[in-house]
Order: C-alpha cells, then sequence, then structure tokens
C-alpha cells in the first residue's frame, strides 16, 4: 500500500482485467473506459483507456482545471494542440496542459485507441459522467444527448468549447 502525501489517505493496489472499466460514452461512438479514478489516487491521477472511432473526435476545446496526456497503443490519431496539426501513430505521446486549445479526431477507417491520463481528475471524471454516463437500463446515450449535454455542462467544469472539430 502506498501513502499519499497530501491527504495521508492509504491507497490500495488495483488490477483491472483488460475489457473492463466504468464506460462513458462520447460523440460519434467513442468511449472512454476509467480503469483507476481520482478517489483511487487520492486526486492525483487517472487513467482511461480510450477507444476513438473513425472519423470521431470531440469540439475544439480548453480545460482551465486538468492536464491531459494521450499515449497511443493502435492506430493513428490526429491532434491540434497549440494551433499544430499533430499525427500520432502508435507510440506517439502528446501533453495537452491546462489552458491549451486542442482537439483530436481518428481520421483513419479503423478504431484507434489512447491511454488518456488526466490530472487532477475528479473534475474531468464528473463532467464525463454527466455527459455519456449510461442510463438506468444500462444503455449510452444517444449522441444528440451526449451533444446537448457537453453544451450544457462544459462550462459548469471549467471546460470552454472553442468550435466543432475542424479535422
Amino acid at each position: 500500500m502506498l501513502m499519499s502525501m497530501s491527504t495521508n489517505r492509504t491507497l490500495a493496489a488495483k488490477f483491472v482485467p483488460p475489457g473492463e472499466g466504468f464506460v462513458m460514452h462520447t460523440p460519434g461512438g467513442d468511449a472512454t473506459i476509467l480503469k483507476i479514478a481520482a478517489a483511487e489516487t487520492n486526486d492525483h491521477f487517472s487513467l482511461n483507456e480510450y477507444v476513438a472511432m473513425p472519423d470521431a473526435g470531440p469540439p475544439m476545446h480548453v480545460h482551465t482545471r486538468e492536464d491531459e496526456a494521450f499515449y497511443i497503443l493502435e492506430g493513428t490519431v490526429t491532434f491540434i494542440c497549440d494551433g499544430k496539426i499533430i499525427e500520432a501513430p502508435k507510440g506517439s505521446f502528446v501533453f495537452a496542459p491546462r489552458g491549451l486549445p486542442h482537439t483530436f479526431k481518428n481520421r483513419t477507417k479503423s478504431p484507434a485507441k489512447f491511454l488518456l491520463i488526466v490530472t487532477p481528475p475528479a473534475n474531468f471524471e464528473a463532467f464525463y459522467s454527466r455527459i455519456g454516463g449510461k442510463d438506468e437500463k444500462g444503455q449510452p446515450p444517444a449522441e444528440s444527448l451526449i451533444i446537448e449535454r457537453i453544451g450544457r455542462e462544459a462550462p459548469n467544469f471549467g471546460i470552454t468549447i472553442l468550435g466543432p472539430n475542424p479535422l
């Protein structure tokens, strides 16, 4: 067990088998699978396995409360970070610190997969659970509902939507 210096709360080891974790949905059929949450790391970081479907990605946006780091596991993901277009194939790493306008899109014909590390993560997790958590029947929300929720909820979580995804 590890001890956090910030809260002295004892942390526990964790194992998440392949294909498991808390799933949250985003536009275009994308899904982020939470492998370890804020509450399990004393809000130091979270780790998500993100599946980016072909031609899908979020709108251009900026976070004021968290940093995001992306490590590409499969496929190629195109990013815009600070006005630069970055083609990120398998094995690539992209860092988008808070305050930096960014977006990404899978512009290929096959799903892509990446690890998404968020720090601090509690605000980000709350936002994603509000926009893309499954309903009471265990079904993902309709894409139109996810998009509506993003527009409504983003300002409450320190996220500014700057416009549609330009990729």
